[in-house]
């Protein structure tokens, strides 16, 4: 077991120990562990022998499965269980299953068992080749609820800005890459990925291989009709760098080792264009996600991002898609306004939107897992009978979104696919009923129906009779403990104790000292109990309910196989309830807004128009006790389109410019948004830089990590793009962070003339808006009374004319002492900045006055350094009395007040 647990193991890697009932974990995986289930390290004692001894921390079956969950879907750990194949004495402890965030097919036991997982599960293999200049990426992803592969091969820069696209729009788990590739690029390439929140899997080079790849397709790939049915025949293959990727994902999940996999996965190319590109900053910037070191925000249950703001589904699969869309956001105009139309009708029909929210979609099961477990023939009777009851039930949610709504949109995308998919499953229905007892499924017990054959139908007799001998006993039972027969004693049965009665917790005390009456349990719902003749009765039941099932199992096997065959009508159900539930949640999130969303007016990228009125951001306006101010955004093509933003910290500037990123967002995926109005022009980038992130595990500055960023703003931004830049250039020093900050403004603005809002602190960028028309100041406001400071949080045109540092530190509670010498500071580092003079209370024509001022004092420098040095010092003085007299007939008026207060 030492050896086991400290041989080559990463930090990433947890490593449990079954021991049959229990499981145990050593070492640092224990203390990990304790700390994360127990919330502290007593737990943990010394276990082993000298000179092997470690901590040692014990789970029982419950903890292992809970903590298993987290590992592999939340925290993204690789997972390895041994078993001891040895005796207890001669110890040999050998790998049973492992698993990895995107490998979970030896757990999918453990975490779907009761189909309630709602993440989706993908898996990267990515290749790189290097011919010159020239870095050619080869990516191949795999979905494994959808079994779906996503191939491409694309040229990249040298920081991999098109691969982290990909990678935010398809959101894997994990990606496999060759083992031992150490170069630059392949360095850069690998902190792309783990900065995208990506666990890294080093495989061997062989596995990346092409040579078996085209037949483990055709073992793998379920061709559609008419199409030929070779590998060979498939577009995709001749993306030689993607097949060498899909090869190795192929063999990292062991896929053609599995019947249950044999024609069932599609594979497509991946079709860049179709989605606005959003960087792995964009993601952490517009707090899209929650993030998973935040277990809460302010109040402990206020949403922490946009993604759980708006998931109001009801169905797993509608939860996976809407963190799929949120990652997607279209780029097709008549898309986005098929799905605002959609989403209109539904915030307008209040009966629709609580009725398909509260009854229809509540209803509906994981239908593309339970299509998966028919496929693998691991489904069991209860899986059947759960995708019959829900597609019984989809003639009624039809029929009521037909009489709410004659919109083209709700029908091409919903209620004419549906339809078509109900036919389709006719056939499985009716064999359902002709297979699956209904009235017992009812009850919770999945059994054949006794008239397959003569055995069961005699198993089933006695099953009857007993049943209603079980029935008597509740009468009895009710005038022994003289209580009301079905009402305050009831008679139960579940598939875990058979049958059994049940009473309030407050009735408990009719029990004691009752010793013909055994409790099984005390619970919220009550306690359980039987009597000795229900006991010896359920028993029997239990008995020949259990022979009835090994007897069925023949039949059962052959309803698997059938039901085996709808796999595609169901999973394409479960496509569409989807997309349904997500629109709903969207209808939901508008409606339940503290003020109503409204739907965006879309345009083409042509009309070049951004205007907002009266944004607000969305999950701050939701706080207990905040007022939200809302803002406007205009921006025109050519008439302006940058803004320029001062004001003091903590007054608003970054939720301001969040704000905006956000409601874009929103907007391109098909949500309404919390404005007045918003006319937003087709977008095909958002990129953001906002805050100082410092990325120092990953050996990254905030500087270096705010300059790469940025870089890759300003190679990916077009003029459709909408660019949110926040305090750029704190990382270094005040010269030179504000001449890199006002470059940047400066190419954004003149260059590429992209949508943006630029934050910053740096207010000699402001000055930008006199070079170029199309950039407009903006600033945050704030009042000052009494020397107290009130932030005011309006956004309005032009600059801020002072700073506030000093009274954001009064407000921080800064000792007086310190306050007084930052005051003093402040005064001497300022020298003549303050200087009063005529014009110096407008903004604008103070700068006007003082850069005259600078070129006026330049020149009289100049002019007295290339003085005559032969000349006497009287001589000297007379010149200079001169170009003195010269300066100030200009009369400037900043001129004047440096020379009055200096005389």
């Amino acid at each position: 077991m030492h050896l086991i647990q400290n041989y080559n193991k990463s930090s990433s890697t947890i490593r449990f120990f079954n021991r049959g009932d229990y499981y145990t974990l050593h070492g640092s995986d224990a203390l990990f562990a304790a700390k994360e289930i127990f919330k502290t390290t007593s737990v943990c004692k010394m276990l082993g022998a000298e000179p092997y001894k470690t901590e040692g921390v014990i789970l029982n079956k419950s903890h292992f499965e809970a903590f298993i969950r987290d590992l592999l879907l939340v925290k993204q750990y690789r997972v390895e269980v041994y078993i001891n194949q040895g005796s207890v004495k001669n110890q040999n402890w050998i790998l049973e299953y492992k698993g990895s965030p995107g490998n979970l097919s030896q757990f999918e036991d453990i975490l779907f068992a009761n189909n309630d997982i709602a993440l989706g599960v993908s898996v990267i293999a990515v290749k790189l080749r290097i011919e010159g200049k020239s870095r050619i990426v080869g990516l191949s992803c795999l979905d494994t609820v959808a079994t779906s592969f996503s191939v491409c091969e694309f040229q990249d820069s040298e920081s991999f800005s098109n691969l982290e696209t990909l990678i935010v729009t398809l959101n894997p788990k994990e990606c496999l890459l060759i083992q031992g590739e150490g170069s630059y690029e392949f360095d850069t390439l690998k902190q792309v990925i783990e900065r995208s929140n990506v666990l890294v899997t080093l495989r061997k080079k062989s596995e990346f291989s092409n040579d078996s790849v085209l037949q483990d397709l055709n073992t793998l790939i379920k061709f559609k009709k008419g199409q030929q049915e070779n590998a060979q025949s498939l577009p995709e293959v001749n993306l030689t760098l993607a097949m060498s990727a899909t090869s190795a994902l192929i063999k990292y999940l062991d896929l053609t080792s599995d019947e249950g996999n044999i024609h069932q996965f599609s594979i497509e190319q991946i079709k860049q264009s179709r989605y606005l590109k959003l960087d792995t900053a964009a993601i952490k910037a517009l707090n899209i996600e929650p993030r998973i070191d935040v277990s809460s925000n302010l109040n402990g249950n206020v949403p922490a991002s946009i993604l759980t703001l708006l998931d109001k589904c009801r169905t797993s699969q509608g939860h996976r898609l809407i963190a799929q869309w949120i990652r997607q956001p279209l780029k097709d105009l008549a898309l986005i306004k098929e799905r605002h139309d959609i989403v209109e009708i539904l915030v307008k029909n209040n009966e629709l939107r609580s009725a398909l929210s509260e009854d229809h979609l509540r209803r509906i099961p994981d239908l593309q897992q339970l299509a998966k477990k028919l496929c693998r023939k691991k489904a069991h009777l209860q899986d059947c009978y759960k995708i019959y009851t829900s597609v019984s039930h989809l003639p009624r949610l039809i029929q009521q979104l037909s009489d709410a709504s004659d919109i083209t949109a709700l029908k091409e995308l919903i209620i004419n696919p549906l339809k078509e998919l109900v036919n389709d499953m006719d056939k499985f229905q009716q064999m359902i009923e002709q297979t699956i007892d209904l009235d017992a499924a009812e009850k919770g017990d999945f059994l054949v129906r006794p008239d397959f054959d003569d055995e069961l139908k005699e198993l089933k007799e006695e099953m009857d009779e007993m049943e209603e001998k079980v029935q008597s006993q509740l009468s009895k039972v009710a005038d022994d403990l003289d209580l009301e027969s079905g009402k305050s004693l009831k008679l139960e049965t579940n598939q875990q104790f058979g049958y059994y009665f049940r009473i309030t917790l407050k009735e408990e005390k009719i029990l004691r000292n009752k010793k013909n009456y055994v409790i099984l349990d005390s619970n919220k719902s009550g306690v359980r109990f039987r009597n000795n003749k229900l006991s010896e009765l359920n028993d029997e039941y239990i008995a020949a309910r259990d022979k009835y099932t090994t007897q069925q199992k023949t039949v059962v096997t052959e309803i698997i196989e059938i039901a085996a065959g709808y796999t595609n009508p169901i999973k394409s159900i479960g496509d569409v309830i989807a997309c349904l539930d997500v629109l709903v949640a969207f209808a939901l999130a508008a409606a339940n807004a503290h003020k109503t969303y409204v739907r965006p007016e879309m345009l083409s990228s042509e009309h070049g128009e951004f205007n907002l009125v009266q944004v607000r951001h969305p999950c701050l306006e939701i706080q207990e006790g905040v007022d939200y101010i809302a803002n406007d955004v205009y921006f025109k093509r050519d008439e302006v389109h940058c803004y320029i933003i001062t004001g003091p910290n903590m007054g608003g500037k970054s939720t301001y410019i969040r704000s905006a990123g956000v409601t874009a967002l929103m907007a391109h995926i098909g949500s309404f948004v919390p404005c007045d109005k918003a006319t937003i022009s087709l977008l095909d980038c958002i990129l953001a830089r906002i805050g100082a992130d410092d990325s120092q595990l990953k050996g990254l500055s905030t500087f270096m990590m705010e300059m790469i960023e940025t870089a890759a703003i300003l190679r990916t931004a077009t003029s459709n793009s909408l660019v949110i830049i926040d305090e750029l250039g704190r990382g270094t020093s005040t010269y030179e962070g504000c001449g890199i900050a006002w470059s940047i403004a400066e190419h954004l603005a003149k260059e590429i003339k992209s949508y943006c809002l630029f934050a910053t602190h740096f207010h000699e960028i402001t000055r930008l808006s006199e070079e170029i028309p199309t950039v407009k100041n903006q600033h945050v406001t704030a009042l000052i009374q009494n020397d107290k400071l009130t932030l005011l949080y309006k956004v309005k045109p032009g600059v801020c004319d002072q700073s506030f540092g000093i009274h954001v530190a009064k407000m921080a509670n800064f000792p007086d002492n310190v306050i007084e010498f930052a005051k003093r500071k402040q005064t001497e580092l300022e020298d003549y900045q303050g200087t009063v003079f005529e014009g110096s209370n407008c903004p604008q024509k103070k700068r006007k006055i003082i850069k005259e001022a600078d070129g006026l004092i330049a020149e009289f420098l100049n002019k007295c350094k290339t003085l005559d040095k032969s000349l006497t010092n009287a001589q000297l003085k007379d010149k200079i009395l001169e170009y003195k007299t010269e300066i100030c007939s200009h009369k400037n008026p900043y001129i004047e007040a440096l020379l009055s207060a200096s005389s």
